[in-house]
């Protein structure tokens, strides 16, 4: 298990936030706007649910995953993890979708963490793979895991 130099810090693309904030202002308008018809009638129930669509959007765009020494930590979203590198018990990878995207699950003590490729992209998903592995004892990769991510090393270039 080796050691890293600096805290490293993942998140959606910078054009990615930027196109979902701006949808997000865009549909909380849109929120407004239904509740400002006078005779909205049933209307009036997509209130609550148009301006929850637009604050998952915000949210989404404030998720932050941060890999140092001591732990592995979500932040910014609706649910904040905070999962110890002792703590962590398996190691999973599908490759799910039309696509064949690969998701990595960590599985720990309390639950499970699902990381996507079409949340970090290629070379960030690229990193966090590179550093898991680096930082996990390899026992606790499962083989499926290790099959998808053989499957996609040859698109991606990885070493093993």
């Amino acid at each position: 298990m080796g050691e890293l130099l600096t805290e490293e810090v993942f998140s959606a693309p910078k054009w990615q936030k930027i196109t979902y904030r701006i949808l997000s202002i865009l549909v909380f308008a849109l929120g407004i706007n239904v509740l400002m018809i006078k005779e909205a009638g049933w209307l009036l129930f997509l209130a609550p649910l148009i301006f929850f669509i637009s604050v998952s959007m915000f949210v989404y765009t404030r998720q932050k995953l941060i890999i140092s020494n001591d732990e592995i930590r979500l932040v910014g979203g609706f649910k904040r993890y905070f999962i110890s590198w002792n703590a962590i018990t398996k190691v999973d990878m599908m490759r799910l979708g039309k696509y064949k995207t690969p998701t990595a699950t960590i599985y720990y003590a309390g639950g499970q963490l699902k990381l996507n490729k079409i949340f970090y992209l290629e070379p960030q998903f690229k990193r966090i793979l590179l550093l898991l592995e680096a930082k996990t004892n390899p026992e606790i990769f499962t083989k499926t895991y290790w099959e998808a991510r053989s499957q996609i090393s040859q698109d991606w270039g990885l070493e093993k």
